[in-house]
């Protein structure tokens, strides 16, 4: 557990959940910032941060209750926890609130007990009281429900004086990523390392986790039918998606053209299948009218509007994955499959295949994990990558 450095925490750029205005343009922060502008709004003392709650009374049955809102993948690789909570607290009963885009990757795991959304009426829950409230994420949405939650033992997040503010040390770390860009870059945790270090719990490589119950598995078989994958012995699925919060998380056009017209010359005996999201559409079309003229009956076209559910019964039929960090990828892992994920401005130590794949990313640039929304450099992380070394990686698995 680390301590904080000096952070101005009622300063008028401090945010809590992400970085400020100065850090992001010109890579200081509070103990060298000459940016610094009083917030005149707040009045109050920020509180010391005490050490985590070590996990002892772990006999008999105990309310358990996890906040976890933001993008769908990140809720889904959250669920890597779940597994160290059972076993630490063996009768326990699990309540997660999250957002109705969510419910789809949680509602069959048996391992959640109750599922709410913000949009629900949760009297009820903040009139209970439970024996461990976990808030994983220093947003404000999810600190301000974490100020409502009765919890005998708190891990993560709340808000104090309008901010997101650690609850205890060993939430330090992570938050000191969220607000300071050179900290997110210097990480080498996977992200499940770091959840469990928030909730002080050992990580014994525990896995996101997808059930798929019979009705899914149903469906899977439908879509294998619809898209004629029976005569072939295999399906390399290649995501293009990558959504438009960051220009370069996803691919260029010409290299997933490229890599689909490998794969599908190389394996004339697999499947290679495209698929993105409702947000890649214009980017799927392109690639797609392209692809379109090689005229090989092997390149199945998945499309872009596909419901959650056949999205990610779509993923269960591949053997292979090639994806950006995005929504796919969380699938793919919770899922168990050989992944290939490329990475370039968000963070790659973070991301774990769990030695089943590999996660790539360019070695001719450095500026990566910039998180930076666009870029305007004409050599970058992701043009730097190329088909043919990529495709090498394919075809592992039978």
């Amino acid at each position: 557990m680390i301590e904080l450095p000096v952070i101005h925490f009622d300063c008028l750029h401090f945010y809590g959940d992400r970085p400020c205005k100065p850090n992001k343009e010109h890579g200081v922060f509070c103990g060298s910032c000459n940016y610094y502008e009083k917030d005149s709004s707040i009045t109050e003392p920020y509180p010391p941060i005490p050490e985590a709650d070590e996990h002892k009374d772990t006999e008999g049955e105990k309310k358990i209750i996890i906040i976890k809102l933001d993008a769908v993948g990140d809720v889904l690789r959250t669920t890597s926890i779940l597994p160290s909570l059972k076993e630490k607290y063996t009768e326990s009963n699990i309540t997660w609130i999250t957002k109705e885009r969510s419910y789809d990757v949680l509602k069959d795991n048996d391992m959640i007990d109750e599922i709410y959304f913000t949009s629900d009426e949760l009297d009820h829950v903040y009139n209970d009281t439970f024996d461990i409230a976990i808030n994983l994420d220093s947003g404000a949405d999810s600190s301000e429900i974490m100020n409502r939650i009765n919890a005998k033992q708190t891990y993560g997040y709340y808000i104090v004086n309008g901010k997101p503010y650690p609850l205890n040390k060993a939430a330090n770390e992570w938050y000191l990523m969220g607000v300071n860009d050179t900290v997110k870059k210097q990480n080498r945790k996977t992200y499940h390392f770091i959840i469990h270090e928030i909730c002080n719990l050992e990580y014994e490589n525990s896995e996101p986790y997808i059930f798929l119950p019979p009705e899914k598995r149903k469906r899977a078989a439908e879509l294998n039918e619809r898209f004629k994958l029976l005569p072939f012995n295999k399906l390399i699925l290649i995501n293009l998606g990558g959504g438009n919060r960051w220009q370069y998380k996803k691919w260029t056009a010409a290299g997933y053209t490229s890599l689909v017209e490998i794969l599908s010359g190389r394996h004339p005996e697999a499947a290679v299948g495209i698929i993105a999201g409702d947000e890649d559409v214009d980017f799927y079309n392109n690639i797609s009218t392209e692809l379109r003229k090689l005229n090989r009956d092997n390149i199945i076209f998945f499309g872009t509007d596909n419901t959650m559910e056949d999205f990610i019964c779509i993923v269960s039929l591949a053997q292979e994955i090639f994806t950006s960090d995005s929504l796919c990828f969380h699938i793919a892992t919770a899922l168990g499959k050989y992944t290939v994920v490329i990475v370039g401005p968000t963070s790659n130590t973070e991301l774990d295949v769990f030695g089943n794949g590999k996660v790539i990313y360019s070695g001719k640039v450095d500026c990566l994990c910039c998180y930076l929304n666009t870029c305007d450099k004409t050599v970058t992380c992701m043009n730097t990558l190329k088909a043919e070394e990529i495709s090498e990686l394919f075809s592992v698995v039978n």
